[in-house]
């Protein structure tokens, strides 16, 4: 029963980080895209022109090189953060494991030294 409980709860944290992950992607490739839009939107005011075939091709490889990088750089962040996450849980479960050991080792002198005063038979 704990363990189905424990793997629910463990699914919906996933779906959820899931869900937060995408946010930040989707929030990252807005930011580009209208970022680019204003980068547009100067060059075709300061050449007082609109963009060739040409032009806007290189534009469109430039807008997708720094959508990768942005969405690279996102990638990267997210996944520090995973592993900051990650060595934290660690960290607790290790602390948690020494606890228990200890309380387990004070059980253990406890019940030993009872049985030291017990009568012999």
């Amino acid at each position: 029963m704990e363990l189905e409980r424990g793997k629910r709860e463990s699914e919906r944290r996933a779906e959820q980080a899931g869900r937060e992950i995408q946010e930040r992607i989707e929030r990252v490739e807005r930011r580009c895209k209208k970022a680019e839009e204003v980068r547009r939107s100067e060059w075709e005011k300061l050449e007082g022109r609109v963009m060739t075939a040409q032009e806007r091709q290189e534009r469109r490889s430039d807008e997708f090189l720094r959508l990768i990088t942005a969405v690279g750089q996102e990638h990267l962040r997210i996944l520090q953060a995973l592993g900051n996450d990650m060595r934290q849980g660690f960290a607790e479960i290790r602390a948690d494991g020494e606890e228990s050991r200890a309380q387990l080792r004070a059980n253990t002198e406890a019940v030993l030294r009872m049985l030291d005063r017990l009568p012999p038979d």
